[in-house]
């Protein structure tokens, strides 16, 4: 049984708590890994560099009997490197890229 939440609705930054803040900024150049550190998942997603475009937040809403404490999804628009086109990634599938800036 897969458990989906109600809706997700689009916060400001500003809004988040501070631990719940963006890893990464806008114009970071970051690779697209997908999965995360402990799982691999995310078939539909290809490795590769991209540009952070856009930071997009959301407030999950409808797992308030799950955790009375909200719970908070930080999803990236990244301009692909290898191809002309955008794709959104979630935080768990970005690693940051070192540059001598």
């Amino acid at each position: 049984m897969t458990i989906l939440p109600e809706k997700l609705i689009i916060v400001d930054v500003e809004e988040l708590p501070s631990d719940k803040r963006p890893k990464y900024k806008i114009g970071d150049l970051i690779l697209i890994r997908p999965g995360s550190d402990k799982t691999v998942y995310g078939f539909y997603l290809k490795d590769g560099m991209a540009v952070i475009a856009e930071i997009l937040p959301y407030r999950v809403v409808g797992f308030d009997y799950y955790s009375p404490q909200p719970i908070y999804m930080i999803e990236y628009k990244v301009k692909r490197v290898d191809k002309d086109e955008y794709c959104y990634v979630l935080e768990t599938s970005i690693q940051l890229v070192e540059t001598d800036k």
